[in-house]
């Protein structure tokens, strides 16, 4: 608190121009775990601990210019206890290779400082930043807050804005998030540090068009034994890894119809991106057409990928993706099967898309049907034998003044091709011809927000997905999954929320509290002023996968209880 009033205080003297922006999120989170130690004591909360996460960010403005701060801390409390007399920490925070002048059960980290000035039409920034060119095929480091990934460039850039032309240059090395704000903080690593560097042009006003290109060429750190990680500004005078080089081509109302188009080509230069196979070069193409005629909006989308997400092989384990092109998909239906097609490195196909505008921005429908060819095996592919992919999806969005609905409903296939098997093991190839199945997913989802008790407002979140697996090498079960929230909005900035969770995945790594497939929990909320947000929630929701702009991450269960605090001043 005394830090910041001596920010407000520098900030008055500055002039009558400076304006000093704060926002602080605090979380306090009480985890319920199973005991490492043999059911002796008697002591049933034995594994249970606590950790309390604050990020604070601060934005000094004055004048042309920017300075930016976000301060991470985490610490971990009844994280410990005595066995034969020697202690021994249930969950390690910071290992070895993390200086931490807290101890090991807190870290403090300067995660992200920048300083932003205007000077006429190009503005300079040091520090940290995002960048993204195009539809994010050659580069895509942008935060991600949904599924708790925020990767920046450490380093320098510039944007500026002639006339027709706009000019944007960056380099930098990554500088991954180390404290997490929504999952559990384990083992908190140091960003290796893989340097990127790219630029890009774009034309404005030829004619309809508009037209861009780009360039970025990346070196990612390595590992001296897979002990301290090493990399950071090093890696400038080390050998590049991947070059990418694409254009784009953006333009509206030719033929009535509003286009876009982006291709890439990868030069990799480093056989660990392919784990050791031969190399070859890389290529992406997105397309997209979109139609107004009368009441219905018409979208054509299409994409064309190989070994273009082989660009994130060696950032996967780290949690984050260099490049993240259009995926198609709808993703409140991704399951760990699907999850694969997202990062396939040989996947083609496209999706039509159509809505209909019954009363213009209050009730339109629509309809959307996907279709793609995966020829990729390898990753996270659960199939040994390419698929083709046919996912109609249709729903309803009537947003009106008392009430709001969003309904969607679909059902994928994953039809596998045939595949030929040596099965006598002689090496002979018999012809052998078999039948993989199909994987199927059946899903609904329904948000709906309608009035409750006169002036009080009431919403309902509900999802249920079913899936049926075609034949693996080693066969996977069938499962169902669903959840539940009913939300009521009470006067004076009050809200009581309830959720149920159920899955019956066996690759879902969390049990609920509830019994072993059912979770339950509750939420107060309550908002004082438009700028603070107090949480208090008690219970458990499952692991699973959360995709968020074409990213996937596996998310970890929790049980336990969780009290946060945002606001801004």
């Amino acid at each position: 608190m005394l830090s910041l009033m001596c920010l407000s205080a520098w900030a008055v003297e500055l002039g009558d121009d400076a304006h000093l922006a704060v926002n602080d999120d605090l979380e306090l989170r009480l985890y319920r775990g199973d005991s490492p130690l043999p059911d002796t004591t008697g002591a049933e909360d034995l594994g249970d601990y606590a950790e309390l996460v604050n990020r604070l960010n601060a934005q000094l403005f004055w004048g042309v210019n920017q300075l930016g701060l976000q301060l991470d801390t985490v610490a971990l409390f009844a994280n410990s206890y005595y066995l034969d007399d020697e202690l021994v920490l249930e969950h390690a925070l910071v290992p070895d290779t993390v200086q931490s002048p807290l101890g090991d059960q807190a870290f403090i980290n300067v995660e992200k400082v920048w300083y932003t000035r205007r000077l006429g039409d190009v503005e300079v920034q040091v520090g940290d930043g995002y960048a993204a060119y195009g539809r994010g095929m050659a580069l895509n480091l942008v935060r991600n807050v949904d599924i708790d990934v925020d990767t920046s460039l450490l380093g320098a850039q510039a944007n500026a804005a002639l006339g027709d032309w706009d000019l944007t240059v960056v380099s930098g090395i990554t500088n991954r998030q180390q404290v997490l704000q929504d999952n559990p903080n384990v083992l908190i690593s140091p960003e290796r540090g893989h340097m990127v560097s790219g630029a890009r042009v774009d034309r404005y006003g030829l004619g309809p068009a508009n037209v861009g290109a780009h360039g970025v060429v990346y070196s990612f750190a390595g590992d001296d034994g897979g002990t301290y990680p090493y990399g950071g500004f090093s890696q400038y005078g080390a050998e590049l890894d991947a070059m990418v080089a694409g254009a784009t081509v953006e333009a509206f109302g030719i033929g009535g119809i509003d286009w876009f188009l982006e291709g890439d080509v990868f030069a990799y230069q480093s056989e660990e991106l392919f784990s050791g196979d031969e190399l070859s070069n890389g290529y992406a193409a997105y397309a997209s057409a979109a139609a107004y005629p009368g009441k219905v909006t018409l979208l054509f989308e299409g994409k064309h990928y190989v070994d273009a997400y082989r660009l994130n092989s060696l950032v996967v384990a780290d949690g984050y993706a260099m490049v993240n092109g259009p995926t198609l998909e709808y993703e409140r239906a991704v399951t760990e099967d699907s999850a694969a097609a997202l990062g396939s490195n040989d996947i083609s196909g496209g999706r039509v898309r159509a809505d209909l505008a019954v009363k213009p921005a209050v009730l339109i429908p629509y309809a959307s049907l996907a279709v793609f060819r995966d020829r990729d095996l390898g990753g996270l592919h659960f199939n040994q034998a390419p698929e083709t992919v046919v996912h109609p999806v249709g729903g309803v969005d009537w947003i009106g003044d008392t009430l709001k609905l969003l309904t969607n409903v679909g059902y994928r296939v994953d039809r596998r091709d045939g595949a030929t098997l040596d099965v006598d093991g002689d090496g002979i190839d018999e012809a052998n011809q078999i039948d993989l199945g199909a994987d199927r997913l059946a899903h609904v989802d329904v948000d709906f927000r309608f009035p409750f008790f006169a002036d009080l407002g009431a919403e309902v979140s509900a999802d249920v997905k079913r899936f049926w697996w075609g034949d693996n090498r080693i066969q996977q079960t069938d499962f169902t999954e669903g959840t539940l929230a009913l939300a009521v909005h009470m006067h004076g900035g009050w809200t009581f929320i309830g959720y149920q969770d159920f899955t019956d995945n066996p690759l879902v790594q969390s049990s609920g509290n509830l019994d072993d497939h059912l979770y339950g929990a509750a939420e107060v909320q309550y908002k004082p002023n438009s700028s603070t947000t107090i949480k208090a929630f008690y219970g458990a929701y499952k692991a699973g996968i959360r995709c968020a702009g074409g990213q996937c991450k596996s998310l970890p269960g929790f049980d336990g209880a969780r009290l946060s605090v945002s606001t801004a001043f």
